[in-house]
């Protein structure tokens, strides 16, 4: 993201339907993560090994 714009994931995603809330809001704290750092690997944006490896 450039120029200072920013995304609300959840807004993004909000289509995104797998039949599990738990799922969902997964892929939305992945990509929000992964949008912080878009040239790193998962294992490098992520915190921690558990928020990497799912």
């Amino acid at each position: 993201m450039s120029g200072g714009e920013s995304f609300n994931m959840a807004e993004e995603f909000a289509h995104v339907d797998f039949n599990e809330a738990r799922l969902e809001k997964r892929l939305v704290r992945t990509m929000e993560t992964l949008s912080k750092n878009p040239g790193n690997s998962i294992w490098t944006s992520a915190e921690n090994r558990a928020e990497a490896s799912g």
